[in-house]
């Protein structure tokens, strides 16, 4: 999962890369902490105390999960990413966050 979470993130980068101007620093921004806080939250959760604790850390990751959709698609819509580099990143964490979600509910049933 983390693993799969940080080649995301890697591809969010590089997609990002090509997004130039000052009407987009913030956006760029914000789509690359949103897409690298997916990764970071599992592995520190993964070091957590308890069962608890990594299910807590595991929904920040859901909801980093969603930011990142959402700036995807408003880069987008704004045609600051094409379509055909947008639409397979967010095919890719919609599919990650589906399943965080069931690990979540996994790590919460014991």
């Amino acid at each position: 999962m983390w693993q799969r979470a940080q080649s995301f993130a890697a591809a969010v980068y590089g997609a990002t890369t090509t997004m130039r101007g000052r009407d987009v620093v913030s956006l760029r921004s914000q789509l690359r902490r949103a897409s690298q806080s997916i990764a970071a939250n599992i592995a520190e959760g993964a070091n957590a105390a308890g069962a608890r604790d990594f299910a807590r850390y595991l929904q920040i990751s859901i909801g980093s999960a969603s930011e990142t959709e959402s700036h995807l698609d408003l880069a987008r819509r704004t045609s600051v990413v094409d379509d055909a580099v947008a639409m397979p990143l967010i095919d890719e964490v919609v599919e990650i966050r589906r399943m965080l979600i069931v690990l979540r509910r996994r790590v919460l049933a014991g």
